[in-house]
């Protein structure tokens, strides 16, 4: 089998693995620290209105911010780079929507403030 010849596809899995292992971490960290996903992108989060509708948007700078508030600071470029490709909204202009990103989290047993169970 010829490695030299990876495809997209194998690109694309290799980024959502990256990302994934870091969504555990992330999870990991705020149920440690009992903190919801919310409070700690809070700081982070804007609101915007598009095509009428208000939604609320993390920038990828924030989204990093965050993590690293956390205390996950030995993130490596690549890794960093794979998660902004698999949460930015080229549309929006690279932001991350944050109801999506809520979305992801409750996979990993994560949930909105009004759904977490610690204070």
């Amino acid at each position: 089998m010829d490695n030299a010849e990876s495809g997209p596809e194998d690109e694309e899995d290799k980024m959502i693995d990256i990302a994934e292992k870091i969504f555990v971490r992330i999870a990991d960290e705020m149920v440690k620290k009992k903190v919801t996903v919310r409070q700690v992108m809070q700081p982070y989060i804007s609101l915007a209105e598009i095509d009428g509708e208000p939604f609320e948007l993390l920038s990828p700078e924030g989204l990093i911010e965050s993590i690293q508030d956390l205390g996950i600071n030995e993130l490596e470029y690549e890794e960093i780079s794979y998660l902004l490709k698999v949460l930015q909204k080229p549309e929006l202009e690279g932001a991350i929507l944050m109801q999506e990103f809520l979305q992801i989290m409750e996979n990993f047993g994560l949930y909105d403030d009004e759904e977490q169970p610690y204070d």
